[in-house]
């Protein structure tokens, strides 16, 4: 599916080729876009095309064609680059019948330089160029890589492995969609500015609150509930990433109240509604329409709506169901933090003084956390491995409670909703208190996590302020997600034996059992690539289960209740010995 994203990609890229062109002459359009477009597909990780030569050859009688080459003398491996390039802003689509079409080209080409087909021709011609290259090097290639790269949005379809006499020959296919996948994850970390007056057409007026202070800057005033919604259809999660929670969609009693009085009384909307508290990093004021009392707003920078998510979510959704909005105002508060260093501060008890209107979790006063930011960061950066062409699959990391459910009803048709659905699928969607279970339980804390996922997060969040969890990036980031495959695996074997109670805790139990003695079985790097545990492992697993649960079977107090005697590192201890000396 076409996205946004992609065409605002595809229209960079086209100014960036008429760039390269004007600097670059003479240079024809197809070249210029194998070189910007190879370079964005190096930085996102295809390290087969880094120092490719762009040399491009087209032969219309014989179907043969390339735009560019490398060889690997270690891996023994040459890399053809193929090229197909839509000089339109509208975003084409490439299916399974032309992606099979211009790969053959390639390897038309590779078969012609295997015989004598070249020798005749012009030596100055760049065929000739690639043709002697590759005849230097011809009885040393054993496989061949052809790389498709295209603007247009391809079918997930890569051809099948051939062999031309004995040389492998493997396929792949950059498309705009796979090198927007990366692009975008780069561009999402900018500045979020909202352009008031220039975009929305809105004059935001507000007015200041005595005294001048050093440390913040407060306005109170009233934003049309049409503007708000149009602003969270544009941006989205950005617009809530300090919120404490995401909405929770219309099924409590507040959030249904919302949902009527927008539908039936707008004009009390804002009689019955607390309203939003914002904060910002910087405002720009139309100085010519601003006086002493009230300011208008132009701009406004890193917006963040820290306490009425609800409210802006509803206001949103009552947009996309065609209700009308004219009547609809919000009163708004924004907070404009002049220092910077008080920014987490402020933003963690604005959100905990602030009315709440659904029950907050303490887990929920972490969801602005620099960890679990970079956490969800990484979890749409990062696409589970796939064996062949571009990676359709991520795991959602939700810092923020209801956050997934917010981010799929912002899609704004049925079939943007499917397409979400199919990169992030529900099943793959982990909340930072599960997440932290498993890394808990993997650490070996069963009995804190035996007291539950509130206490456990709060012990969690209490060890990475002591640094006693290491900080996120990619590694921590994959190890985290294959420790929650690993307690998924776990609990699956767990469900199968039918124990009849008890079942997280010999979860728990088993996962701290298998790190505290078989550590070097569990590998993170086959649990990822392969998103399951290997059939050995699985073995190890049942044989773990069974003694934890004759652990639990045999406590050293008689009549004990097993679910509070979990709850001790006692428990934790005895197994342990247990185990160490046979006993179990």
């Amino acid at each position: 599916m076409i996205t946004e994203e992609m065409k605002e990609f595809n229209n960079e890229l086209l100014d960036e080729i008429k760039e390269y062109k004007k600097n670059n002459q003479p240079c024809g359009s197809e070249d210029a876009f194998t070189n910007i477009f190879s370079t964005y597909v190096i930085e996102a990780g295809e390290s087969l095309l880094a120092n490719c030569e762009i040399l491009s050859y087209k032969k219309e009688a014989e179907k043969a064609k390339v735009n560019g080459y490398v060889y690997n003398e270690y891996f023994q491996t040459l890399t053809l680059i193929i090229s197909v390039f839509n000089n339109r802003v509208e975003v084409d689509k490439i299916g399974k019948g032309e992606i099979d079409k211009t790969v053959k080209q390639a390897t038309k080409f590779f078969r012609l330089c295997k015989s004598e087909y070249y020798e005749n021709i012009e030596e100055s011609s760049q065929g000739y160029v690639i043709y002697e290259f590759i005849k230097a090097i011809i009885n040393n290639i054993e496989n061949l890589n052809i790389i498709l790269l295209t603007n247009k949005e391809a079918k997930n379809y890569i051809p099948n492995d051939i062999k031309i006499d004995n040389i492998t020959v493997k396929f792949d296919v950059w498309d705009l969609e796979r090198v927007c996948q990366y692009v975008y994850q780069k561009k999402v970390q900018a500045d979020l500015v909202i352009r008031f007056k220039n975009k929305y057409n809105y004059p935001l007026k507000l007015i200041k609150v005595k005294p001048d202070l050093d440390t913040y800057d407060c306005y109170i005033g009233i934003i049309s509930g049409e503007c708000l919604a149009n602003i969270y259809k544009d941006e989205g999660q950005r617009l809530i990433e300090k919120n404490v929670r995401s909405f929770l969609q219309a099924t409590g009693k507040i959030n249904k109240g919302l949902k009527s009085t927008l539908l039936n009384e707008p004009e009390m909307f804002m009689a019955y509604n607390n309203g939003i508290s914002t904060i910002a990093e910087d405002i720009i004021i139309d100085e010519e329409k601003s006086n002493d009392g009230t300011i208008i707003v132009r701009e406004i920078l890193n917006w963040q709506i820290v306490n009425g998510g609800q409210t802006t979510a509803s206001i949103y959704n009552a947009l996309q169901s065609k209700v009308p909005l004219s009547k609809v105002n919000v009163q708004m508060k924004l907070t404009v933090i002049r220092k910077k260093e008080k920014l987490e501060e402020m933003v963690s008890n604005i959100s905990k003084y602030a009315n709440s209107q659904n029950k907050i979790n303490m887990s929920d006063f972490s969801a602005n956390d620099s960890y679990h930011i970079e956490m969800e960061r990484l979890s749409r950066k990062i696409y589970v491995p796939s064996k062949q062409g571009k990676s359709t699959l991520r795991w959602y990391y939700e810092r923020a409670r209801g956050q997934y459910m917010v981010d799929l009803n912002r899609q704004p048709t049925p079939a943007t909703k499917r397409k979400f659905k199919e990169i992030n699928p529900k099943n793959m969607c982990i909340s930072k208190t599960v997440a932290a279970k498993c890394i808990m339980a993997w650490l070996k804390y069963p009995y804190i996590v035996s007291k539950g996922l509130e206490t456990n997060f709060i012990e969690f969040s209490e060890m990475i302020k002591k640094g006693e969890i290491e900080s996120p990036n990619e590694e921590t980031y994959i190890d985290m997600i294959s420790k929650v495959i690993l307690f998924i695996e776990c609990d699956k074997i767990v469900a199968t034996q039918n124990f009849g109670g008890y079942k997280a805790q010999v979860n728990y139990y088993t996962i701290s059992l298998l790190a505290e003695y078989h550590n070097d079985k569990v590998g993170n790097k086959y649990i990822w690539e392969n998103q399951s545990i290997s059939p050995e492992l699985a073995l190890l697993i049942e044989d773990l289960v069974f003694k934890v649960w004759n652990h639990f079977m045999n406590p050293e107090v008689k009549g004990i209740n097993i679910t509070q005697w979990c709850k001790n590192k006692e428990c934790w201890n005895l197994l342990k010995n247990r185990y160490k000396n046979n006993l179990i």
